[in-house]
Parts: structure tokens; sequence; C-alpha cells
């Protein structure tokens, strides 16, 4: 089926960059599997029999090899209350496999009992948008006047705006159905840092108008909003309600580590350096422990996760160069797209370009189950 950029197609890796990792050797993607998680079917291939048998079968609840089975068992006895972390994620790939660890942090998201809770509310919404929205059918909560949406773009969104870096499909969906909304324009190749003073003034910018703030990142610009957030603190923030963080890169990337990127000028020109030298993975896990979001804030993780045989061509050739570290979505490890303490969303099988044909369902699905969340949190 054929498929179209989603909401969080901005990217940091772009496809020339791709092109100088195509000699990396294969996939291996042997294993053909279907299974479960959390609601979410799939059929693709794994690269182990142990992811297999974990999707296809220990999920399922059936039990039919026993070695395998106490493996499993053990590391679910020995997992804590936390999600895995990328040390746990790692240990599991060199010990199982890396799709065995991609699943089992699907597993671990779903486990939680108020991912499990928003999931739910976001499939009702998406069923409802997918049923209404070509006849222009969209009811929004009698609430949603009150909200307003502000867009913070990814990296080298004005260059290449086909890859939805831009967010103009979203916002287009969410014009269509009467939700206001308002875009940053930020450095498309500036740092972490000075995009991070553009954000803040922007959120400042939106107070005086009564409105409540749903901000929207993606990738890159998940750190530029934390970082800006962080700096407004709670008395800044008052009228922030939610942070969507789509594929946020908040720990950086070992792709801009080993100096892959600073090849980009050969394929599209000048680009400020300092952006890349930003997301190296020292600086960013740095500014990551500085991170402190208002406690008022709902914040959401929305993420993909991929296994071998769900690769797009745009994520193969980063997974390949960084599946040594663990599970990834083809430009950053899977653990370090995730803020703790939010609610986290898992798109199975899907990785960071989240390529999806209903992006505009999709964003207005995610929108009306924000805003009803927040009016229910509101009540309770």
């Amino acid at each position: 089926m054929k498929k179209t950029p989603d909401l969080s197609s901005h990217l940091i890796a772009h496809l020339s960059i791709l092109a100088l990792l195509s000699s990396c050797a294969g996939l291996s993607t042997g294993f053909a599997a279907r299974g479960k998680v959390a609601g979410q079917t799939i059929e693709t291939h794994v690269d182990s029999e142990a992811a297999r048998y974990y999707l296809a079968s220990y999920l399922a609840g059936v039990r039919g090899d026993a070695t395998l089975d106490a493996r499993i068992d053990r590391v679910y006895r020995g997992a804590h209350t936390d999600l895995p972390d990328r040390s746990e994620l790692k240990r599991l790939s060199d010990e199982f496999s890396i799709d065995f660890a991609a699943l089992h942090l699907a597993d671990r998201i779903a486990r939680v009992p108020v991912n499990r809770r928003f999931w739910d509310a976001y499939d009702q919404a998406l069923a409802y948008t997918r049923k209404v929205f070509g006849q222009d059918r969209v009811r929004l909560p009698a609430a949603a006047g009150g909200y307003e949406v502000l867009f913070v773009p990814g990296y080298l969104y004005k260059r290449h705006r086909y890859t939805g870096a831009d967010f103009a499909a979203p916002r287009a969906a969410l014009q269509r159905v009467g939700l206001e909304r308002h875009f940053v324009e930020t450095d498309e190749d500036g740092a972490i840092e000075a995009n991070a003073d553009i954000v803040e003034a922007a959120i400042r910018l939106r107070a005086p108008g009564g409105r409540r703030l749903i901000v929207v990142s993606a990738s890159k610009s998940g750190a530029e909003v934390a970082l800006a957030l962080t700096r407004l603190g709670t008395a800044g923030t008052n009228h922030v309600a939610a942070w969507i963080n789509i594929v946020g890169t908040l720990q950086g990337t070992a792709l801009a580590d080993n100096g892959l990127w600073y090849q980009l000028e050969n394929f599209i020109g000048h680009v400020d350096i300092a952006g890349v030298e930003s997301l190296t993975t020292a600086r960013s896990r740095e500014r990551f422990q500085a991170f402190r979001i208002p406690e008022h804030m709902l914040v959401v993780n929305y993420i993909g996760i991929p296994l071998t045989g769900s690769l797009s061509s745009w994520a193969r050739a980063g997974f390949l160069e960084l599946k040594n570290h663990g599970p990834n979505d083809g430009l950053a490890l899977l653990s370090d797209l995730i803020l703790p303490h939010g609610l986290t969303m898992a798109e199975l099988g899907s990785d960071h370009f989240l390529l999806d044909e209903q992006i505009d369902v999709k964003t207005i699905a995610l929108a009306l189950t924000v805003i009803r969340w927040l009016e229910k949190s509101a009540e309770s």
C-alpha cells in the first residue's frame, strides 16, 4: 500500500544522507511472524526465532517452548516498574535479538495502565474520525474553542517540505475542522539551544490570548521544546496544557557522533553545523538531565517501534548504523525518544518517519483525544 509522510516525517536523516550508508549489509528478515501487541496486529518478518515466538505465541498466551518461555519469564520478573532504558534494551538485544527487544518495549509501554487508557481513547477517536472526516462532519468537543495548537517544525523544514517537516498536512487538517493553530519559524538547521529561544518567545506570545496551548514538536524540535519549557518554568507555562512529543530526539543520536552528517553539504548545500553538533549524544544527554517540564502539563510521547521487516527505505540505513546500540527507529534509540513521566503511544511497525497515508485523520484523532483527556482531567 502506498504511503505518504506523516506528521513527524520531517527529518534529520535526509534521503541523500541515507545514500551514504547504502553499502551496509542487508537486514536479516528470515522469520515470518504475525501477532498482536497492545491491540495492534502486525504481520512482518523478524530477525530471530526468539522474536517470532515472542510475537506469535508468548504474547498471545500460548506456551509451546518451555526453555524459551522460562527465559522470557525471567525478563519480566526482572523488569522494573519504569519502561526499559537503553541499557536494558541493549542487553535484551544481545541476549535475544533487536526485534525481540523492540517488541518487549512495545509490550511494556502497553502494560502501563495510563498508556493503555490513552491509546484506547485515541483508538475510539480514530474510528470516529475515519468515519466522518471525508464528509466534513467532524464535531469538535464543546471545549475545543478554548484550545489552540502550536507547531514547532523539524530539521530542514524549508528546504525539504515533502518530508513533512513543516507540518503542512496536520496544520491544514486542523484548519479544516476549525481548530486554531499556529506555526513557529525556527532556524531550520540551527542549534537546539538557539531554537529553544525562539520557541520560548513563541510560547510567551500565546499567553495573553486566553486559550490553552497544545505544543506539537517532532524529532529535533522535541529537544528545543523541552528546553524552552524548562526555561519558562511553571510561571511561564500556566497557559500550556499539553506537549505532544513526536519521535523527539531528546537524547540525541549516534548518527551525529560519527561524522556522517558533516557530509550533508555534499548533497544539499551549506548547513549550519551547529545544528548537527547540538544533536551529539554526549551534549544531548547532558541537556536531557537538566530538563524540568512543569508538572501541570500533559506530556504525550508518540513514537514508532519498527521491526526489521517493517522499516521504510528512509530508515533502513540509519537503523543498520545504530543497531549495535540496541533497538532504534532509524534515527535514534527508542528509549531516548521518551520523556519519563509522560504518556507514551507506540505505533508498532512504524519507524522514525511514521509514514502513513492517513496523516490528516490521525492528526485530528490525536487532537480530539488530547482535548477530551484534558477536559476529563479538569473535571476529576
